[in-house]
C-alpha cells in the first residue's frame, strides 16, 4: 500500500497551518478545512505514536472515544517509521523534503550511521559523533514554530514524555493534565501532545497481544477524561505517525552470500533496509537477494525507488542523494531484517502493508457557547 499524499498525515498539517494563515507546501485535506473554519480558540494535535487504524475494531469497543470520534483513515508517509513519520506531521513536510529517512541514517563521509532521535552510531556507540551534527543534517521549522511567527496573537506549546525531553510529563494522565491548564491559562492555543504509546508495547508483545489491548483502552480513558474536561471552543485533532503489523526476524548477517558484497552495514529501518554494495558486487548482490527474499521484499536501485515517489515530491533534501544506499528493500510481508541484537521485536514497521500504513484521523471538539 503507497503512501497518497493528498490523503496523509502531511495534509493535515497542511490544512492546521492553512488555517492559520500559513502557506502549506501539500493540499490540505476538505474534511478537516471545514472543520476549522468554525474557528476554535484552542486547538491541539495529539499523536499516539504506532495508532495504526487495525488496532480500533480488535481492541476497542464501538463507544470508545477513539472510535467514535474516527472522522477519516489517512495514510502514513514512507517509510512508515517514528523519526520520518513525526517529522511530517510536525513540518508538513515530505521525507523527501526533510531528509528524515529512518531510525538510522548511513552518512558515508563520516562513516556514522547515525541514530536521529539518539545522537549516536545505531552499531558502534564509542564512536564520535561531531558537534553539531543534527543540526547540520536535520534542522526543521516545526507548525508550532510557523504559527508563532504568523500568528502573534496564538500561543503555542509542545508536549513530550520525560523520557524523550527533560521536565516532560511521567504520565500520559499528566500529559492531558498539562495539555489543559496550558489551554485554561491564554485566550488562544495551538499545541502538539505526543504519546510513545502504543509503539513500545506493540514492538515487545504484538498488535494482538493482551498488553498491547489494555494500554490501547488506557489511552482512550485518559482521552475521554481530558474530553470531559476539555474548555469549550476547542478541537481535538488526534492521529498516529503509522501503525505496526506483526513480524518475523530473518538474520541478516547469516547469509554470507549477501554480506561478502557490503561496502558499508545496512541501514535505515529493518523493513526499509537500505544496503551499500561494492560497485563489482551489485550484480551479484541483486542476484542473490532475489533467491533468497523476493518472496518478502520488493528489492529497489536507488534510482527505482526514487522514480517511485514513495517519499513524496518537493524540494529534495540532501540527506537524500547522500543517505540512500544503492539498493533499498521494501518489506511486503510479515519479515524483518535482523540488523541488531539490542532488542527484540514481535510488531514492527516502515513496510507497506495496510497495517503500517493506515492511521486514523480523530476529531473531538466542543464548540463554544451561542
Amino acid at each position: 500500500m503507497k503512501p497518497d499524499y493528498k490523503q496523509s498525515i502531511i495534509n493535515l498539517t497542511a490544512s492546521l497551518v492553512n488555517h492559520y494563515g500559513v502557506t502549506p507546501l501539500h493540499p490540505t485535506l476538505p474534511k478537516l478545512d471545514e472543520v476549522l473554519k468554525k474557528n476554535y480558540d484552542h486547538i491541539a494535535v495529539v499523536l499516539m505514536d504506532g495508532l495504526g487504524t487495525n488496532l480500533f475494531e480488535p481492541h476497542l469497543s464501538e463507544r470508545s472515544v477513539l472510535r467514535t470520534h474516527l472522522k477519516d483513515t489517512l495514510t502514513s508517509v514512507y517509510p512508515s517509521t517514528t523519526v520520518a513519520a513525526t517529522t511530517a506531521l510536525l513540518t508538513g513536510k515530505t521525507p523527501y523534503e526533510s531528509g528524515y529517512l529512518g531510525w538510522f541514517q548511513y552518512f558515508p563521509d563520516e562513516d556514522i550511521h547515525y541514530q536521529v532521535f539518539m545522537n549516536n552510531d545505531y552499531y558502534d556507540d564509542s564512536k564520535t559523533i561531531p558537534e553539531g551534527f543534527f543540526q547540520k543534517h536535520f534542522t526543521q521549522t516545526n507548525f508550532l514554530e510557523q504559527v508563532a511567527e504568523k500568528r502573534n496573537d496564538v500561543e503555542t506549546r509542545r508536549f513530550f514524555p520525560g523520557k524523550i525531553e527533560s521536565g516532560g510529563y511521567e504520565t500520559v494522565e499528566e500529559g492531558f493534565l498539562r495539555l489543559l491548564k496550558f489551554q485554561q491559562s491564554k485566550d488562544k492555543t495551538l499545541s502538539y501532545l505526543y504519546i510513545v504509546e502504543p509503539d513500545l508495547t506493540e514492538h515487545t508483545n504484538g498488535t494482538l497481544s493482551i498488553a498491547t489491548k489494555d494500554v490501547v483502552r488506557l489511552l482512550d480513558e485518559n482521552l475521554k477524561v481530558y474530553k470531559d474536561k476539555m474548555g469549550r471552543n476547542t478541537l481535538v485533532i488526534l492521529t498516529a505517525d503509522h501503525g505496526l503489523t506483526d513480524v518475523i526476524p530473518i538474520n541478516l548477517f547469516d547469509y554470507h552470500d549477501l554480506t561478502s558484497t557490503f561496502r558499508a552495514l545496512p541501514a535505515n529501518e529493518p523493513r526499509m533496509t537500505n544496503f551499500f554494495i561494492k560497485p563489482d558486487k551489485r550484480e551479484y548482490f541483486m542476484r542473490f537477494f532475489n533467491e533468497h527474499f523476493s518472496d518478502s521484499f520488493d528489492l529497489y536501485t536507488k534510482r527505482e525507488f526514487l522514480t517511485r515517489r514513495l517519499l513524496g515530491t518537493g524540494e529534495k533534501h540532501p540527506n537524500v542523494d547522500l543517505t540512500l544506499g544503492d539498493f533499498i528493500a521494501v518489506a511486503k510481508d510479515k519479515y524483518f531484517f535482523k540488523l541488531s541484537d539490542k532488542k527484540k521485536h514481535v510488531a514492527h514497521h516502515a513496510g507497506m502493508t495496510p497495517d503500517e500504513m493506515e492511521v486514523p484521523l480523530v476529531l473531538i471538539d466542543k464548540p463554544g457557547k451561542e
